[in-house]
């Protein structure tokens, strides 16, 4: 073998080795590239999916405060609601005193009274300024004692009676009936003003 034909095979060889290595570069390169592409399609699918969960979850968590503050909206309006309703019955029992019905009214608080302090001797309290309706009244018990209510109200606007015997005392005035009643009414109050709604 001649130094040329050495020569041109070596230029033979070389240019197999290079022709080899630029194929294996060029196949790295590409499994680089189909990898780098996964791995940036699975970096975006998981960026993505945690984008949507944090923004459902924001999402969520904006709602429910809305949620909550039409709740609180709606409760504050039913509240006032149900608050104007107790003062406009609490003016109409200020004004049961100069009812002509009134003397009637005394004599169902007296009667349920009694069953609540029990048998006995009874004694009827009232107001000075109710006397009369008190007295007309009183006539339909007549084993019942009466007497003038001594103590102080706050209350000064409405009416009503007092029931004690022995150590019992029912207190029949409309404030104090108000204030047992009060849970009571409030929600019957809701139910009629409300109905089922939350």
């Amino acid at each position: 073998m001649g130094v040329e034909e050495i020569i041109a095979r070596m230029n033979a060889d070389a240019a197999a080795e290079t022709s080899r290595i630029l194929r294996a570069a060029e196949e790295e390169e590409s499994r680089v590239r189909r990898e780098g592409d996964a791995a940036a399609q699975m970096a975006y699918t998981t960026l993505s999916a945690d984008g949507r969960r944090d923004a459902e979850a924001r999402r969520r968590k904006i709602l429910a405060r809305a949620q909550l503050t039409a709740r609180g909206g709606v409760r504050k309006s039913r509240e006032e609601g149900i608050s104007r309703c107790f003062s406009g019955a609490k003016e109409s029992l200020s004004q049961l005193p100069r009812n002509p019905a009134y003397s009637e009214v005394l004599r169902r608080l007296i009667a349920e009274g009694q069953e609540i302090v029990g048998s006995g001797n009874h004694q009827v309290l009232f107001r000075e300024e109710d006397q009369d309706a008190a007295e007309a009244a009183l006539a339909a018990f007549p084993a019942v004692t009466a007497a003038l209510l001594r103590e102080d109200s706050t209350d000064r606007s409405g009416g009503g009676i007092v029931v004690t015997c022995q150590m019992h005392r029912c207190d029949q005035r409309f404030s104090a009936r108000f204030e047992r009643m009060r849970e009571r009414l409030t929600r019957e109050t809701a139910q009629i003003l409300f109905g089922d709604h939350d």
